[in-house]
């Protein structure tokens, strides 16, 4: 009894995925290539490496035998893990897959190796504002953010980030605080310590709001914290005094997480410090008595 055969296997080969990623640190190139037929009909799957400008061609030879960077035998996905340098320029990557009667199919994509550049961290500026959209600027290394009496106010920020890899290469910024009051007396405190009350924040990201050229501005206002920023209440709601520790951290595609070096924070009420009576006047007039209009 013979067999009635289905029209030739290869005659369907394709190339259904071509993948490429180079590992600048370790001078390492794994290469996929994903075909739609049968693995007794390919003879030969290689990727050949071309590029112009420092003169490349070089071919890698991929397998299906679950060896050199192939995870799963005989399953139609060629793979291999190479060590090689390649120097910054723009390559051509040529797939090619071939059968045993010569019939061959291919696939091209362009890949350019750049320098990397680690983040730089270039400015922190934060602010005291109302609901309003009024406030002004603190310069967190000599002064605080003053607390007011009776009314509440909002803590915004922003970060300025140098990348010259591009807006691309900062998967995201983040930051953690931990806050410690020196004291803390008030039903609104939600804590049932007296002195010493220290507290630690999630993980907050934040947004990406501008660009010029290489910097990058984010700012705290996200999903979950809204216009005009954090709130900041009254001392008539809790009377409080202390440090809140912040903790950046930049994540970069090619070097991964970079710690910011940590910065503090002053928050003082009307009996605490130097009160800005330049612009704050009214929120402690024990202190700054009577308030030009």
């Amino acid at each position: 009894m013979s067999k009635i055969q289905e029209p030739h296997e290869e005659a369907r080969l394709t190339i259904s995925n071509f993948q490429v990623d180079y590992d600048q640190l370790g001078n390492k190139i794994y290469l996929q290539v994903a075909t739609e037929t049968e693995n007794d009909s390919v003879a030969n799957v290689h990727v050949q490496i071309v590029a112009n400008e420092f003169p490349l061609d070089t071919m890698f030879t991929l397998n299906d035998i679950a060896q050199a960077g192939d995870l799963i035998a005989m399953n139609g996905i060629y793979s291999g893990d190479f060590d090689i340098l390649l120097p910054f320029q723009e390559y051509l990557l040529k797939a090619v897959v071939q059968t045993h009667s010569d019939i061959e199919v291919n696939s091209e994509e362009y890949i350019l190796i750049e320098e990397q550049f680690l983040p730089e961290f270039v400015e922190l500026i934060f602010w005291k504002k109302y609901a309003d959209g009024s406030g002004y600027e603190i310069d967190y290394n000599n002064s605080s953010f003053f607390i007011n009496d009776e009314d509440t106010s909002y803590l915004y920020f922003q970060i300025k980030i140098k990348d010259l890899n591009g807006l691309e290469n900062i998967q995201s910024i983040r930051y953690q605080t931990i806050t410690n009051w020196y004291y803390a007396d008030g039903e609104g405190c939600n804590s049932d310590c007296m002195v010493d009350c220290i507290t630690t924040s999630p993980v907050f990201y934040m947004s990406n709001i501008a660009s010029n050229d290489s910097i990058f501005t984010y700012e705290a206002i996200n999903d979950y914290i809204k216009e005009p920023g954090f709130e900041i209440n009254p001392t008539s709601i809790c009377n409080r005094f202390g440090v809140i520790t912040f903790n950046f951290v930049a994540f970069d595609t090619f070097y991964g997480s970079l710690a910011i070096e940590e910065i503090n924070l002053l928050f003082s009420n009307c009996s605490e410090g130097d009160w800005n009576c330049e612009e704050d006047c009214q929120y402690c007039p024990g202190v700054c008595l009577e308030c030009e209009e």
